[in-house]
């Protein structure tokens, strides 16, 4: 006759890591997320969405965006692990070089909010990327904040739409649409 036994508790040996859910949960529960209009003041400021400020860190960079249309607001490692990357592109090539100059020189580093959660933008960087526009999107994009003029990110959403199925078919994998 054969042992037939139940299986209990005690039997299982504990789970020695953590699921595939239980990672993707952790790596995205810090993710910068959701969209927010507001208007720099007339000293240039602009107030950190609540939702953003811890996750930002006490201490931060402003800097360009990847293609310099946006400011980011980068905590210190997501900034450092950019700049990073870069350097590992860097080669002899003029315009490699000079994009990596530019990006420097409008990178501030130990930047941080006041008591109300607002943080000054640097001028140079403001006038660079915002022009004049005091009227701007702060939006989330996963590790950093994106602060776009709100005309520029209005056109950006309208190309987005405009090419949904197009851009359904890339993430799908396909060339084309069809």
């Amino acid at each position: 006759m054969e042992d037939e036994r139940r299986v209990s508790s005690e039997d299982i040996p504990p789970a020695t890591g953590k699921t595939e859910d239980e990672r993707l949960l952790e790596k995205y529960a810090h993710a910068f997320t959701g969209g927010f209009a507001h208007s720099l003041d007339s000293k240039g400021r602009m107030v950190v969405p609540q939702s953003f400020r811890a996750d930002l860190g006490p201490t931060f960079y402003i800097a360009p965006s990847h293609d310099f249309h946006a400011i980011g607001l980068y905590p210190n490692l997501t900034w450092a692990r950019l700049r990073d990357q870069y350097r590992r592109k860097e080669s002899m090539n003029p315009l490699v070089i000079s994009y990596l100059e530019l990006f420097d020189a409008y990178s501030y580093s130990g930047q941080v909010m006041d008591g109300q959660g607002r943080v000054l933008l640097p001028a140079q960087i403001r006038q660079l990327v915002l022009k004049e526009e005091k009227d701007v999107e702060i939006t989330g994009n996963t590790d950093h904040i994106l602060v776009t003029a709100s005309a520029s990110f209005e056109e950006k959403k309208r190309k987005v739409l405009e090419n949904m199925e197009e851009i359904l078919a890339a993430m799908a994998g396909r060339q084309g649409a069809g």
